[in-house]
């Protein structure tokens, strides 16, 4: 009898053991992001980032978060100048001419190619949009993303109402006279109210859906800087502004149009009243800007379990689960082809108007962060609002632009 309750006892701690991983069982990844403020977008991107533990209870995912992509790049520096590299590393739209070409070059992130070529559940969640713009012209894949990031503007629409505006602008001359009949409105009403903030982010943005791939087109950086000329009359010329800057002042009504992404969205005060809307090309055509930015990368290690975690993490991110919460929670596009937006349009009817414009614009280009390079960005940043004061002639920052 005693020997019986033994072997009972002995089967039963047995059980008990199964399933439980011991601690060396575990494998363990870092992942270092830029979601790390409490903005309610930041804090679901972290929620979501959390979660994938409930779904692989073998790997235990610690996060260090920073608030911003710039600090991401920054903290990066300083790992790889210690030597510890992270597992993984998102780093957004920061970073692609400088940190991108330097991990890559120096061997410190892996190709993630060979696993999608032998994973097709893997393969059919990557975006065409990442393949065009990040495959090498060896085949190799440096990193994924698991949203497209959008540009365009939101425009409130009281502001336009109260200064008599009857549609959206469909070319630039309705686009400056909008500008002009809110400047009149505001003066008329002695209200502080602009019609928009130029600050460097939006000035590109601008550029780009004016220029587009009219590269060498001097006659087309021409006109385009006219026109920013025109428009800096009936808009306020803000060198130092962030999009969080631009953000508070169209949120308070300061302003009526607010350059950005549809997502932003998330961060707009719920009580106005307000459409998305695409900058025209200089043909008056609508200008949608998708990109597919640098997004996760998985650092190199000898360790094959770590590398295998961290795939899993970057299919975790990617499937439709997942990428639907994305897009129900923070307003990004997802970047799986398989998601049906349409079928997500009940949950905020204001975004999928958004994205229902954005799908049928004249045309699509890249985001200027994913289009020009580093320098050129340097230069024209440096002399852009030089040239908005009149300290320099256009001529001078013409060269800055026509090899784009």
């Amino acid at each position: 009898m005693k020997k019986c309750l033994i072997l009972l006892l002995m089967l039963l701690m047995c059980l008990s053991g199964c399933g439980t991983l011991s601690q060396s069982d575990e494998i363990s990844i870092v992942l270092l992001h830029g979601w790390g403020t409490m903005e309610e977008d930041n804090q679901a991107m972290r929620e979501i980032y959390s979660e994938f533990e409930k779904d692989n209870p073998d790997i235990s995912l610690k996060l260090i978060s920073m608030p911003s992509p710039e600090n991401v790049t920054s903290k990066v520096k300083e790992m790889i100048s210690v030597g510890k590299l992270p597992n993984l590393i998102y780093i957004g739209e920061t970073g692609i001419d400088t940190l991108y070409s330097f991990m890559v070059t120096q061997g410190y992130v892996i190709d993630i190619m060979p696993y999608i070529e032998k994973d097709k559940e893997f393969q059919s969640m990557i975006a065409p949009e990442t393949l065009m713009k990040w495959k090498t012209a060896d085949g190799k894949l440096y990193t994924v993303t698991d949203v497209l990031n959008t540009g365009g503007y939101w425009y409130n629409k009281q502001i336009f109402e109260n200064a008599k505006i009857q549609k959206t602008p469909e070319n630039w001359k309705e686009f400056l006279e909008c500008c002009k009949k809110i400047k009149q409105w505001a003066e008329q009403e002695k209200l502080d109210t602009v019609s928009k903030h130029l600050d460097y982010n939006t000035i590109e943005c601008m550029m780009q859906s004016y220029i587009g791939d009219t590269d060498s087109d001097e006659k087309s950086i021409s006109e385009a800087l006219k026109l920013l000329n025109e428009i800096k009359d009936y808009a306020d010329v803000e060198k130092n502004y962030t999009y969080r800057d631009r953000l508070r002042s169209f949120n308070v009504g300061h302003s009526a149009i607010y350059a950005g992404g549809i997502a932003s969205e998330q961060k707009i005060n719920p009580k106005l009243k307000m459409e998305y809307a695409m900058f025209p090309d200089k043909n008056n055509k609508d200008v949608a800007m998708v990109s597919a930015y640098p997004g996760y990368f998985i650092g190199s290690s000898s360790d094959t379990k770590q590398k295998e975690a961290c795939i899993r993490f970057l299919k975790y991110m990617l499937s439709e689960k997942v990428q639907t919460k994305i897009w129900k929670k923070t307003g990004q596009i997802p970047s799986n082809p398989n998601v049906n937006i349409a079928d997500l349009s009940g949950q905020n009817d204001v975004i999928y108007e958004a994205y229902a414009k954005l799908k049928k614009a004249d045309i699509v280009r890249e985001l200027p962060g994913n289009d020009w390079d580093f320098e050129q960005r340097e230069d024209f940043e440096a002399n852009i609002f030089r040239y908005l004061s009149g300290d320099i002639s256009e001529d001078e920052i013409v060269d800055s632009l026509k090899s784009k």
